[in-house]
């Protein structure tokens, strides 16, 4: 058992650097370089995507991705899709935003960034009670700009998770075949630049990360992290709870809107 535990561990820590390459950060204001949000690089079929919370592209056409090494600021282009919500942003259990990046926006992206297969999308994922999740986010917190370099540096928050309680759906006003709720453990977040666990930070920033998980029973040491959700919430009332909206919601939205061949979600449906 401690040999199968020890495995799963190591496979946690290999997934990482996979994570990184699939994750940006956002920066609001080019020369003051604050801290946004978080984004992830998707391709299905053609279409190259960048997905975060869609109250953080609500500023879309303030946002920068950095890239050689925080020495240079993007300016992301194509066609963005932002979901309505149907009162306030702040009731919004989907809050999802898509952009269809455009050709010139993959070419830069592509010198410091991968795009995570569709084969690596998990849909119709079942919660799993064990801490086999894994967050990827940029909290501004943890984030700077250097004066000396003039470039941009930021440490990302990685969590091990666990589904919270269904019963904490409720609370929330969100639904299980949408969203996922995990837990945050503030007084336990391991701090991989001194190697100890610390009290975790605050996490603006990080909203429109991933939600990466790993089937402890999937034994292949190469199989890769599955993207099952973005990150959108940090409750105000609780704050051990983390909410993701499920990564269904933009496959399904797209096979309906985008023509993508992609296989249909068996928990909901888009119209």
């Amino acid at each position: 058992m401690k040999n199968i535990l020890n495995q799963i561990a190591q496979r946690q820590i290999d997934s990482l650097s996979i994570i990184r390459n699939h994750t940006c950060v956002l920066i609001k204001n080019y020369y003051n370089y604050k801290v946004h949000g978080t984004g992830v690089f998707i391709k299905i079929g053609n279409l190259h995507l960048l997905v975060s919370a869609a109250h953080v592209f609500d500023d879309f056409h303030e946002l920068f991705i950095p890239i050689n090494n925080g020495e240079t600021l993007i300016k992301p282009g194509g066609r963005i899709i932002v979901n309505n919500p149907k009162s306030s942003r702040d009731k919004d259990e989907l809050d999802i935003g898509i952009v269809i990046l455009d050709a010139l926006t993959i070419k830069d992206l592509k010198k410091d960034y991968n795009f995570v297969n569709e084969n690596n999308l998990e849909i119709n994922h079942k919660n799993n009670y064990f801490r086999n999740y894994i967050i990827w986010g940029y909290p501004s917190s943890w984030s700077k700009k250097s004066i000396s370099r003039n470039s941009f540096h930021s440490r990302p928050f990685i969590h091990f998770t666990k589904c919270a309680d269904v019963s904490e759906y409720k609370k929330f006003n969100r639904y299980e075949f949408l969203n996922l709720i995990v837990n945050y453990d503030r007084q336990n977040v391991l701090n991989f630049k001194s190697r100890n666990f610390s009290f975790g930070p605050d996490l603006f920033g990080i909203s429109g990360c991933g939600l990466w998980y790993l089937n402890p029973e999937d034994y292949n040491k190469n199989a890769n992290p599955k993207l099952v959700g973005i990150m959108t919430d940090w409750t105000i009332s609780n704050k051990n709870n983390l909410i993701a909206t499920r990564i269904d919601a933009i496959t399904e939205f797209l096979r309906k809107n985008e023509g993508v061949n992609f296989p249909e979600s068996n928990l909901f449906s888009i119209k």
